[in-house]
């Protein structure tokens, strides 16, 4: 479990990146790191295709409520 830990972190870690290169306007930011965790779940997980594609949708969605909770974290700090 600790391993998919590490996969989320990247994910965010990508996802900032790309927000600060401004590749992608920020209202798609979320459905990025939701592909992003979907193609993580099929290279990474073992197991069938769909326990692949499972893990990697709440490796994606996981990174996306992660994501949003550091912004609502940094408008806090900004007051």
């Amino acid at each position: 479990m600790f391993e998919i830990a590490i996969v989320i972190a990247v994910i965010v870690g990508l996802v900032q990146l790309v927000k600060k290169i401004n590749l992608l306007p920020a209202r798609y930011l979320p459905v990025l790191s939701l592909v992003l965790g979907v193609v993580a779940g099929i290279f990474y997980v073992p197991g069938t295709v769909e326990e692949r594609i499972m893990y990697g949708l709440m490796i994606g969605l996981s990174s996306a409520g992660l994501f949003d909770q550091s912004k609502i974290v940094t408008k806090k700090g900004e007051k």
